[in-house]
């Protein structure tokens, strides 16, 4: 009911198309509904595609991207953006397997050594962008051509696997990427537990409200007392550190690692993110449904495979639905 010279006039209530276009309703229902729909696609077009084995196969595939996802969340909920996240893989993923194969260290100690390193690119990352007040695209950008290229000139471009037959290494790290618990791998298990805390620090913790906060006012924040600059930085080094976990995993799937481990990764991250209904201009977005557009992915390109679609067009359908994610998001900012 709403007041006009003195009269009560009712209110003309939204039409139901109205509401079904609106931004709301696909930001709640639209990734779900689009998952959904190439499911019934791909189960319609090939009888391979919904299986037990396959559907396994996509949730262990979505689970490395997803991981990555987690710290380009908040880094975009907190208004930045991070695109060194493939690069982090690789360092990771090589630091890994070469402290194993190459040192002889044990497992855990080569993937210690490997999410510490990540994480210092991701505190390299903000220290450039909060002080330095390098453009966090400029910034990211410059450190993932910087470690990748350490990586290729340490490992000169060659691809280090682990041992085999009697001199078999780094059983722990393909664990990781391979195993099962029970009837679930071992990265999928990673993912949900991942998530779950996630969801809990972003909910129910003061450091959640305040990325929430930085990422919507940044001026209203500062003037309310919060570190900002502190803040952003430890976002960038959990960032890094969640590739670099992703990277070790996708070593320990591949049992292998090389320099050019992620490369483009930071784009399937980013679809993801954006596709999950994380705004890139801060303040908004749900580590959970993150992980919708991770799944959302990972189904799309594994039948896209079943179908036999070469590459390149995987990539095109890869860009439209970023291209269709960000149209969206601009939608509902304006």
């Amino acid at each position: 009911m709403s007041i006009q010279q003195g009269n009560l006039e009712p209110q003309t209530p939204p039409s139901a198309a109205r509401s079904l276009l609106s931004g709301n309703f696909w930001g709640r229902f639209g990734v779900p509904l689009a998952l959904l729909a190439i499911v019934l696609l791909f189960t319609a077009a090939s009888d391979r595609f919904l299986t037990g084995d396959n559907v396994i196969n996509i949730f262990r595939q979505g689970a490395v991207v997803a991981i990555a996802a987690v710290g380009a969340t908040l880094v975009l909920i907190v208004a930045g953006i991070d695109i060194s996240q493939g690069a982090i893989m690789a360092l990771a993923a090589v630091t890994t397997v070469v402290g194993v194969q190459d040192f002889g260290l044990p497992d855990g100690v080569a993937i210690i050594i490997g999410l510490v390193l990540a994480a210092v690119v991701g505190l390299v990352n903000g220290l450039l962008a909060e002080y330095i007040r390098i453009p966090a695209f400029i910034a990211t950008l410059g450190t993932a051509l910087v470690v990748r290229g350490i990586a290729f000139v340490y490992t000169e471009g060659r691809s280090i696997g682990f041992g085999r037959g009697e001199e078999v290494s780094g059983e722990f790290v393909q664990w990781l990427g391979k195993g099962f618990i029970g009837p679930i791998p071992v990265p999928v298990v990673f993912m949900i537990l991942l998530y779950i805390l996630a969801g809990l620090v972003m909910r129910r913790t003061l450091w959640g409200l305040h990325t929430y906060a930085i990422g919507s006012a940044e001026r209203a924040a500062r003037v309310a007392g919060l570190r900002v600059q502190r803040h952003r930085i430890q976002v960038y080094m959990l960032a890094g550190l969640l590739s670099g976990l992703a990277g070790v995993v996708l070593a320990g799937r591949l049992g292998s690692a090389s320099p050019s481990i992620g490369v483009g990764a930071e784009f399937d991250i980013l679809t993801a993110v954006v596709l999950g209904g994380t705004s890139i201009y801060g303040g908004r977005g749900n580590v959970e449904r993150t992980l919708l557009g991770a799944l959302f992915l990972s189904t799309l390109t594994n039948g896209l495979i079943i179908l036999n679609v070469p590459t390149f067009y995987q990539q095109i359908a890869v860009g439209v639905v970023l291209l269709l994610a960000l149209t969206l998001d601009r939608l509902q900012s304006r």
